[in-house]
């Protein structure tokens, strides 16, 4: 008996750990890379996309993009780069993703959408740039920090319509705000290769990458998202935000995505009852679209703004 108690003790500790181990490695903020620093990117898979990180940099200089902050919900201070546009349509919120950067994930959609007239509001999310935060919540807190970044919007800028516009984890930020009570103004998301809800996509990354079952190191990883980072990994899901939203749509996905299954925006589509376009990139890998298909992927976007912006 008492080894069958000393099994049971060790597996459960080995659970815990395993938990304890994928929350570290998951959600707490780590350093970071220097977008800036050609000789790092360039050992890292992002060194294929310098160029375009330095045209993104460029771009935000040469319009004298203004540094402005926000205090979220529970007291941090978050950061983001403005850049009005002359005679503005409107204006464009981005989210970044999962430990990346605004420099990588909208560089070259910076010129897109300033072109078509949309003031740039782009900010880094927390625990991540020039924002404070220690957990990474996979877009259940990031969420909230929209929101507050709509309303200082609005308070200081004027009331422009908006359109929310994510990439990966900043995708699905963006598409759980689809049910919540928002501001008239805002007028759509664009929604590029984002997972359906935290607990999936890790569980996915898990089965994928360490060729293990994930439930029970979820379950524990549960445990200290919730004591240490005050969420939960089934706090939200794009399918049930998207079932329960009139906002107009637009959702895009790289076919080939081989760490957000492209089958987490097929699911998020098919349960969205409002206004919804789909776009599906034959070809392209994670958050690759625009340049796999710049063409149709600018087209798609352009009438999507043409239709809901006014």
């Amino acid at each position: 008996m008492p080894i069958v108690l000393f099994v049971l003790f060790a597996f459960m500790m080995l659970i815990l750990f395993s938990g304890a181990y994928m929350f570290v490695v998951a959600c707490v903020r780590r350093r970071e890379l220097g977008w800036l620093d050609e000789d790092e990117i360039l050992k890292t898979p992002y060194g294929k996309y310098y160029e375009n990180i330095c045209i993104g940099q460029r771009f935000l200089k040469e319009h004298n993009a203004q540094d402005v902050y926000v205090e979220s919900f529970d007291g941090l201070k978050l950061h983001a780069m403005w850049v009005p546009a002359e005679n503005p349509k409107g204006t464009i919120l981005f989210a970044h993703g999962y430990r990346s950067s605004k420099l990588v994930d909208f560089s070259l959609a910076f010129n897109l959408y300033f072109n078509l007239g949309m003031n740039i509001l782009v900010p880094d999310q927390r625990a991540h740039g020039e924002s404070e935060g220690r957990i990474i919540t996979f877009g259940v807190k990031e969420s909230r920090d929209m929101g507050s970044w709509i309303d200082f919007h609005n308070e200081n800028f004027g009331d422009f319509p908006i359109v929310l516009s994510g990439l990966s984890m900043g995708a699905s930020t963006m598409l759980y705000l689809a049910d919540k009570n928002l501001p008239d103004n805002v007028r759509g998301i664009i929604a590029d290769c984002g997972f359906t809800s935290p607990k999936e996509i890790l569980a996915s990354v898990f089965r994928n990458v360490i060729h293990l079952p994930a439930a029970p190191t979820l379950l524990a990883a549960e445990l200290f998202a919730r004591i240490f980072g005050g969420f939960s990994f089934t706090q939200e899901d794009t399918r049930i935000s998207l079932k329960n939203s009139k906002i107009p749509v637009l959702m895009v996905h790289g076919v080939d995505d081989d760490f957000v299954p492209c089958e987490m925006t097929k699911q998020g589509y098919a349960a969205c009852t409002g206004p919804k376009e789909l776009l599906l990139v034959d070809g392209a890998e994670h958050g690759v679209s625009f340049l796999v298909a710049r063409e149709e992927y600018t087209k798609m976007v352009c009438e999507f703004l043409t239709k809901y912006l006014t």
